[in-house]
């Protein structure tokens, strides 16, 4: 009951009654003065709604009585909204993370999505647009259609919106830790700020404190019914007020905020809320925010945000997305900014130039890499190359990493190795796809096609690399579409085969050149050269997301372990010894790996560390790259 006078009644009335009595109430209504509840009440704090015990029953029954006659429709239109919600979530949990709180958690957000399900015959795919149905069915409810209420209230729900969303702006400019509630003497210094807003200012806060609404009140603290509703009015007001006149005073204002998670969603919201207003303006928009940013980081931070604007709007079109596609490229092959941005932020740029698809793979032709080589890089034969970690260098390695060097990676003597060509990039779960569909080929894991397409494919034993090497080499021998290759011209003409690198090649092309390094640059570790622990991306990344050596070879260390063709025995490595490389030793022979990964340590990413696993092993962390050599693979 909104009105304090009428709420006097029933308390009193519980009270004197002998048996239970159970009140539903908001807070503030039954706290203070002459209507708040005595002591012995007990207070009981209403849960979040689980979909398919409160969700869903609520929904069907909504159904049921708006068609009582048409069960088959009533069950129809119950199920599209209750997918719609549910795509919501799933949505909402891949953008702000598993442990994002629901949008949809209480009574009143199941009415709101009815009430828009029902206005609209669906949810709306944008976002921004559902929010935008959202809070005019919340404000005209409230304001529009109760004529009691209606006399109580100085203005239309149009200008309710409005405070509301300066509201909303102002408390989000405190930031996470303080943005989410506000007091009542800060709430009306904001809105008592515009002139507009001073006639109305009291019905306003009543109104909130009363009924709720897109407010609600909660011991003298106001916030929004959902922060998703915040954000939104967040991103109408950038929108409608910070860039009614100017773009660019809009794009400064986000410039300082690009990477900052809670400026996230009203970044996205504001290029859906353009998108559903004026398509225009929207893509010229997201083709400045893509550009826009200061640091490294920044610039990347901004052209992922553009590119993710772009993925869920879905009438962005063809060229928008090429464009954005186009700058991550850019910025993934400018060197400074490799060197100068958060791996984090790159990691996340990559995921979206994958969704975009990806220039740097041709799609059309297996998804290798489209250049002239198909991706592979010449590695020049060297006499006097020494595999490992020389024994006068044991100590300045240890200091390095921080911990000892193992027995198995010293080494004094020399191995020369040929000439080979080896693949620019990890396999990726594209190139893998390829092969699995062009094969049938059946794979031990299906989580290995999972990651995004750029991503280094995982989850793969040796049997499975070296199934993909035979049907690579296949490719290369008698595919129409490889035919003008360098590459195919070395497999076609001059007997050169695809295999998985010695960890003797491996070693050689991991060091770029560089003799005697601990890890394909100079210097010391470093998680912003390569995806390990320390980079705290927690996860594989995209391929090129870090430094290039001075090879032009991508996530030599670290990202995933790669499997090799080599039996683990002790070194030195001698080439005279069949049993070292032999393919087709017993199956449960162990298999170097090299490189290190994701979740390792910095002394496991780097170039002489060695770790071997029986060829059978599948891990999230294990993947592969190839080569190209002119020896036979015994």
């Amino acid at each position: 009951m909104a009105n304090e006078g009428e709420r006097r009644g029933p308390p009193v009335g519980a009270e004197s009654r002998p048996r239970r009595v159970v009140v539903t109430c908001r807070t503030i209504a039954y706290r203070s003065g002459d209507t708040a509840l005595g002591a012995d009440f007990r207070e009981i704090a209403v849960q979040a709604l689980d979909h398919e015990q409160h969700i869903a029953p609520m929904v069907r029954q909504a159904y049921a009585c708006i068609h009582p006659q048409d069960r088959v429709r009533h069950n129809e239109r119950a199920d599209d909204l209750l997918a719609g919600i549910l795509r919501l979530e799933a949505e909402r949990r891949q953008r702000v993370g598993e442990n994002a709180e629901a949008l949809v958690d209480s009574p009143l957000l199941v009415r709101l999505m009815l009430i828009v399900h029902l206005n609209n015959r669906a949810l709306p795919d944008q976002r921004a647009d559902l929010f935008d149905k959202a809070i005019n069915a919340l404000l005209q409810v409230d304001f529009g259609i109760d004529t009691t209420n209606n006399r109580e209230l100085s203005a239309d729900w149009t200008l309710y919106r409005d405070m509301a969303q300066q509201l909303a702006f102002s408390m989000h400019q405190q930031g996470a830790d303080q943005g989410r509630e506000i007091e009542e003497p800060a709430l009306r210094a904001i809105l008592r700020a515009e002139p507009e807003f001073q006639p109305c200012l009291e019905d306003f806060v009543r109104h909130a404190r009363q009924r709720g609404s897109v407010l609600e009140e909660r011991d003298g603290a106001y916030r929004f019914l959902h922060l998703a509703l915040q954000e939104f009015l967040v991103a109408r007001y950038l929108s409608e007020v910070t860039g009614r006149d100017s773009r660019e005073a809009m794009l400064s204002f986000l410039a300082g905020r690009l990477e900052d998670p809670w400026w996230r969603e009203p970044i996205l919201l504001l290029a859906g809320y353009q998108a559903g207003h004026a398509a225009r303006s929207a893509r010229e928009l997201l083709r400045a925010l893509a550009e826009a940013g200061g640091d490294a980081s920044a610039q990347f931070a901004a052209a992922e945000l553009a590119a993710t604007a772009a993925l869920e709007w879905r009438e962005s079109g063809e060229p928008l997305r090429a464009d954005c596609a186009q700058h991550i490229v850019r910025l993934l092959n400018d060197d400074h900014a490799l060197a100068t941005s958060k791996p984090v932020v790159r990691a996340r740029a990559g995921d979206r130039l994958a969704q975009l698809g990806d220039p740097r793979f041709d799609r059309e032709h297996f998804h290798l890499p489209a250049d002239e080589m198909l991706g592979f890089v010449r590695i020049a034969a060297d006499s006097g190359f020494m595999i490992g970690t020389r024994r006068q260098d044991v100590a300045r390695v240890s200091k390095v990493i921080g911990g000892k060097v193992p027995d198995d990676e010293i080494n004094d003597a020399p191995t020369p190795t040929s000439e080979f060509w080896i693949a620019r990039y990890p396999v990726t779960v594209g190139q893998f796809r390829a092969f699995v569909e062009a094969t049938g080929f059946s794979i031990g894991d299906a989580d290995a096609l999972a990651d995004p397409d750029s991503r280094p494919v995982r989850l793969v034993n040796w049997h499975d690399a070296q199934a993909w090497c035979d049907w690579l080499n296949e490719t290369l021998a008698t595919s129409p579409a490889c035919a003008g290759s360098p590459v195919a011209h070395l497999v076609r003409e001059h007997g050169w085969r695809v295999a998985l690198p010695s960890e003797l090649e491996w070693e050689k092309a991991a060091r770029g050149g560089l003799s005697g390094s601990v890890f394909p640059w100079a210097g010391d570790a470093d998680p912003n050269r390569a995806n390990y622990n320390d980079s705290q991306i927690s996860d594989t990344s995209v391929v090129g997301c870090f430094a290039a050596n001075d090879f032009r070879l991508f996530d030599m260390v670290g990202n995933v372990w790669e499997w090799t063709r080599s039996i683990y025995l002790p070194y030195p490595y001698d080439l005279a010894d069949s049993k070292r490389e032999d393919v087709k030793a017993e199956k449960d022979v162990a298999r170097v790996v090299r490189g290190g990964a994701w979740g390792t340590r910095r002394d496991y990413a780097r170039c002489a560390f060695r770790l071997w696993y029986p060829p059978g092993s599948r891990f999230d962390d294990i993947g592969f790259r190839v080569v190209l050599r002119s020896s036979p693979v015994r």
